[in-house]
């Protein structure tokens, strides 16, 4: 028989007393998932990932792609739903943390509008050039930009986003005019430098490691607080003299603020076990993410001081936020 809203919220509500004792409840478990990115990029991916891991806690996640303002319109989707725990935002914690920074109009408060539930994976940012720049390390491609404005270009997948702070950090710590190149999309800063079009672009690091290992661009920094293995060689931004670009990123699951406690514990419990689980953990790591499983608590103390964090960033840089 086909469930009204109603219906269906007290049965994913109730399936928080699952396995409890002389309690008995009717579930159904279909989650929808927002991203807010096309399908086929990596936060499609990471979901994905984890829709399937899922299914083990009986939820069949269905993503919805609502691709479009760096991810913002699938987050304010979530503001436009119940808050009964049947649809989750998967969002790049930077979306939460960096965004008010940013923007001006930004239409929802991501320390009052949104309930953690839990994370899936951890990744850095790395700086590139093209396979023929004379630069082979972050020292020499700093000197090159400092001499010659031609080599002081770096693109990013957009103004406002963390890789853009990244640059903008790194300039100003090495006092070096860096210029930022704002494309729609890391994979368009990729394929100019790949061309040669573009000196450096600074993206995530698993965007960047497939075309590094196939000898088409170089990685000369990361910005993780320790050598990554899968980058024998490549110093990170600290080890070059940058201690303060120890940065990164993850995917994290929110709930809309107001869902009950126990569906939202009901939820962590099911997307750790998700990320945990051997399948999904290959899945994430064949696409050089690396898992991170926090607790609903655990990630609300982090996007606060995410949050505060990026706040003395975007002022120490000067950057005036945008309408």
């Amino acid at each position: 028989m086909p469930l009204n809203r109603r219906q269906f919220t007290a049965c994913l509500g109730a399936s928080a007393l699952a396995g409890v004792p002389g309690v008995s409840v009717a579930q159904d478990k279909t989650l929808r998932v927002l991203v807010g990115f096309a399908a086929g990029g990596a936060a499609d991916t990471v979901a994905r990932a984890v829709g399937e891991g899922l299914r083990e806690s009986g939820y069949t996640a269905i993503v919805d792609n609502k691709a479009g303002a760096g991810g913002r319109l699938a987050t304010e989707a979530l503001l436009s739903l119940p808050p009964d725990g049947t649809t989750l935002l998967m969002t790049p914690l930077g979306n939460l943390t960096l965004y008010p920074h940013v923007f001006r109009s930004l239409r929802y408060d991501p320390l009052k509008d949104f309930a953690a539930v839990g994370t899936a994976n951890s990744m850095s940012f790395a700086l590139a050039v093209g396979a023929d720049s004379p630069a082979r390390t972050l020292q020499e491609f700093l000197a090159l930009a400092g001499k010659d404005p031609r080599f002081a270009a770096y693109g990013t997948p957009g103004a406002g986003t963390a890789m853009h702070f990244v640059g903008a950090m790194l300039a100003k710590e090495a006092k070096v005019n860096l210029t930022q190149v704002a494309y729609k999309g890391g994979a368009a800063a990729l394929t100019d430098v790949v061309g040669g079009s573009l000196p450096c672009v600074i993206t995530t690091t698993p965007n960047l490691l497939p075309m590094h290992r196939a000898g088409k661009i170089r990685i000369l920094a990361i910005s993780e607080a320790a050598p990554n293995a899968a980058l024998p060689g490549v110093a990170t931004f600290k080890s070059a003299g940058f201690p303060d670009l120890v940065i990164t990123e993850s995917f994290a699951f929110f709930a809309r603020a107001g869902t009950p406690p126990a569906v939202i514990a009901q939820l962590g419990q099911s997307v750790a076990s998700a990320v945990r689980a051997p399948a999904v953990s290959a899945m994430l790591r064949k696409s050089e993410f690396e898992p991170l499983v926090m607790t609903p608590e655990a990630l609300d103390k982090q996007v606060r001081a995410e949050h505060a964090k990026w706040d003395r960033i975007v002022k120490a840089v000067g950057y005036t936020p945008e309408n």
